[in-house]
């Protein structure tokens, strides 16, 4: 019997109690380290599940999430409670369609319907209801996803209002001035820095013959007669590298069937602060008939004093010391003065005192020289007022050939000249503010960027937003608002240097550009320096409403160049995180 059980129970050694120890201790590892990768894996899914939950908690826009099967809202965020005025009481529970903000349409409805076929849809403008019965415009995009608990649908919401007025705003702004440009009675052309067309009106098309777009990407020296042209790269050079502020003369120009006509030419750079040239302006006036009417007269000799009191536009002859003889009835009733007056250097008194010394050392000038010349200056006439004058002056000589005199033409070029700061303001400037508007601010920082590139200088760039704008528009009217804006960039002139740019970029958006030293600029004094300003505007009494700027500072970094929309993004963001902190401090 004892033999038989030890058989059936053998005494187990202790190298197998030893085997049996060591094979449960690897059981107790292994456990312990699916346990220990369980929990890092838990704890990487809560990290995730609270980062998720931040960023939808703190989104600027409105976001809720629906049952993916019954489209009932599940979840609300407080920018939506913020958006629509609604606690989440109000809107948890509820079929999505049924809800307050979409009561006046039906697309909630037929979101939810195409999402069992779809995993996204979007709708670019939308009537939102408030709490208060309030509309506004949104953008709203649904999107399917899937979690743990199920399928579920996500809709965000984004006000668009503000973007629409500022949309209708720039294109009502943009509007009047292609209206002025395509309506100009005189031919206009935009140029490259090289002198090519960028852009032409209707006026100049006509008065070339040419068809709709045949003149852009010409070269406009092209234009002109072939004996005028080789002037015209030099002046294009010096107009370039700032050796003349403006051309002015009167030139030959060829229509496209070859005919010629005579065209009083204006040609001025639109220069930035670093005073390149960004495009030229060239203005052309048909001044055939005008031309013609003055070779008629030199032509005629006899008949000349005659016919020059005939002509409509001012004229005066002057000997060959420059002293005047003769002034045409034109000339005489556009001054209000007697001959006897004029004559000599009496004429000289009619001058705008900024011009005077000007036009008469370009006058002495040529007299000395005996060659053509072109120029223009304010003359007072008989009202007392002050206009623009483009003046010719052509030499002329006796039946000997000696020289004689010079017979000048005068043209009053006063409405071109305010067409011309008129079209040149609307483009780049802000009606309500004098700034500079947000094509002006991207022509002047897209070339800082690359002088900065090429000097390796930085750049500091502000980028701000007036707090509250809304509230004040909602509360004290839109007129009060508009003042607001208008304390607001005269603040930001206060503040920062004439050399920088500053621009209001739309509704309640401004930046600004600091280009010199950029880098040696200690931007938190420049902002202790707005501040104290704002702090300093909102203690004076009787004030009803108070300046708040939320502001975001970036430095560009020529070593790591990136784009200007880029570099204002990232500006924007700076701006959104101050606004946000100042939101959870107040």
């Amino acid at each position: 019997m004892s033999t038989d059980g030890a058989k059936r129970n053998p005494r187990r050694t202790k190298a197998d109690l030893l085997a049996d120890l060591a094979q449960a201790a690897r059981r107790i590892a292994s456990l312990e380290r699916t346990a220990a990768r369980r929990d890092a894996e838990n704890s990487s899914l809560q990290a995730r599940a609270d980062r998720c939950e931040s960023i939808f908690e703190s989104a600027k826009d409105g976001i809720i999430l629906l049952n993916g099967s019954t489209g009932r809202v599940e979840e609300v965020n407080p920018s939506f409670t913020t958006l629509t005025g609604l606690t989440p009481q109000q809107l948890i529970g509820k079929p999505f369609w049924e809800i307050t903000p979409l009561s006046a349409t039906d697309a909630g409805l037929v979101a939810f319907r195409e999402l069992q076929t779809r995993d996204r849809i979007y709708y670019d403008e939308l009537p939102l209801v408030k709490s208060d019965g309030g509309r506004m415009s949104i953008e709203m995009t649904c999107s399917v996803h899937h979690g743990e608990a199920g399928r579920f649908i996500q809709c965000t919401f984004r006000e668009v209002s503000q973007r629409r007025n500022i949309e209708e705003t720039l294109w009502r702004s943009e509007a009047r001035f292609r209206g002025l440009f395509q309506s100009a009675p005189i031919g206009i052309a935009f140029l490259d820095p090289a002198g090519q067309v960028v852009e032409n009106n209707r006026s100049l098309e006509a008065m070339l013959g040419c068809g709709n777009g045949e003149l852009r990407g010409r070269s406009f020296a092209s234009c002109l007669h072939p004996d005028d042209r080789a002037g015209q790269t030099s002046l294009f050079q010096d107009l370039r590298e700032g050796k003349r502020d403006s051309v002015r003369l009167a030139e030959r120009c060829v229509r496209k069937d070859g005919t010629v006509l005579w065209g009083l030419i204006s040609v001025s750079p639109i220069r930035d602060r670093r005073a390149e040239v960004q495009y030229i302006v060239a203005m052309v006036e048909d001044i055939t008939e005008r031309k013609r009417a003055e070779e008629a007269v030199i032509r005629s000799r006899e008949f000349y004093r005659l016919l020059l009191n005939e002509l409509p536009n001012p004229i005066r002859l002057s000997d060959s010391d420059g002293k005047c003889d003769y002034f045409n009835r034109a000339w005489l009733s556009f001054t209000g003065r007697k001959m006897e007056h004029e004559l000599g250097d009496g004429w000289t008194q009619g001058f705008h005192p900024d011009e005077r010394e000007r036009v008469l050392a370009s006058l002495r000038d040529a007299v000395q020289s005996r060659v053509p010349f072109t120029t223009e200056y304010r003359l007072r006439r008989s009202t007392g007022d002050f206009r623009w004058i483009m003046e010719f002056g052509t030499p002329f000589a006796d039946m000997g050939g000696n020289a004689s005199g010079y017979l000048s033409s005068c043209y009053d070029i006063h409405d071109r000249k305010m067409l011309e700061e008129t079209l040149h303001s609307m483009s780049t400037t802000d009606d309500l503010t004098g700034l500079l508007n947000r094509r002006g601010f991207f022509a002047l920082a897209q070339q800082q960027i690359k002088i900065a590139n090429r000097s390796r200088r930085g750049i500091l760039l502000f980028y701000g937003d007036l707090d509250g704008l809304k509230s004040i528009n909602d509360t004290l009217g839109h007129r009060v608002g508009d003042q607001a804006l208008v304390e607001a960039a005269a603040l930001l002139r206060e503040v920062f240097r004439e050399s920088d740019i500053i621009a209001r970029l739309g509704g309640d958006e401004f930046a600004v550009l600091m280009m010199e030293d950029a880098a040696a600029l200690d931007d938190v004094a420049i902002r202790e320096r707005l501040d104290r300003a704002v702090r300093s505007r909102n203690a004076q009494v009787a004030r009803t409403y108070q300046l708040s700027l939320s502001i975001g500072v970036q430095r560009y970094d020529p070593e790591h160049p990136v784009s200007l929309d880029r570099f204002l993004s990232t500006a924007d963001g700076l701006m959104y995180e101050e606004k946000k902190m100042r939101k959870q401090s107040s």
